[in-house]
């Protein structure tokens, strides 16, 4: 869709033409629910929270002809809303069960209280991104970094190559650095 053809359709919803709101709804829901899966790994999460975006979208449609850029628009709109929804699960966590289920990290004397929330938010989406890997990497990476068993060990105890052990731990850790890459951008 042009630029100009988006500025008509933003211009006729702000109006409350439902024809241009599906317009734009057909054209940016696919992508704005592909970025959120890409973020959450969870197909449901992603469509139940693009369908809000577009809800609201239009309960604020009056807005809309304040915006200069919908596409940056609705990403920046997607971002907080996954930010939001990753908020909220964090805070319905048990705490105390996290703990014992995952080693996490020691929170010294010396943190101050913002410091000890970004730890445990930064604990708890690493035990997300763990938690939604395939079992075989969930289960290399629980041995390298929790049980703390070298690559060989690793690939000696489930029968596979070093090389493999290698790739899993390296899609692991891809998987950890795309959520804390949000988590940090959303900070700023």
């Amino acid at each position: 869709m042009n630029s100009t053809t988006e500025r008509k359709y933003m211009d006729a919803l702000s109006e409350g033409d439902e024809q241009a709101f599906e317009s734009l709804f057909l054209h940016y829901f696919p992508r704005i629910k592909g970025f959120i899966k890409g973020i959450l790994q969870n197909e449901e999460e992603a469509e139940d929270l693009s369908q809000d975006i577009f809800v609201s979208m239009w309960q604020n449609k009056e807005r809309l002809k304040e915006i200069e850029n919908l596409n940056a628009y609705l990403f920046r709109i997607a971002k907080n809303a996954v930010f939001r929804h990753i908020e909220r699960d964090l805070l319905f966590r048990d705490y105390q069960q996290q703990e014992t289920e995952s080693p996490g990290f020691t929170v010294t004397d010396n943190d101050t209280p913002e410091e000890d929330i970004y730890a445990k938010e930064l604990e708890y989406l690493i035990s997300v991104a763990v938690k939604k890997m395939p079992p075989q990497r969930k289960n290399i990476y629980t041995m390298s970094r929790v049980e703390g068993l070298s690559n060989d060990d690793i690939a000696e105890r489930l029968s596979i190559s070093k090389r493999t052990v290698e790739n899993h731990l390296t899609a692991a850790l891809a998987d950890i650095r795309k959520i804390i890459g949000f988590f940090l951008f959303s900070l700023f």
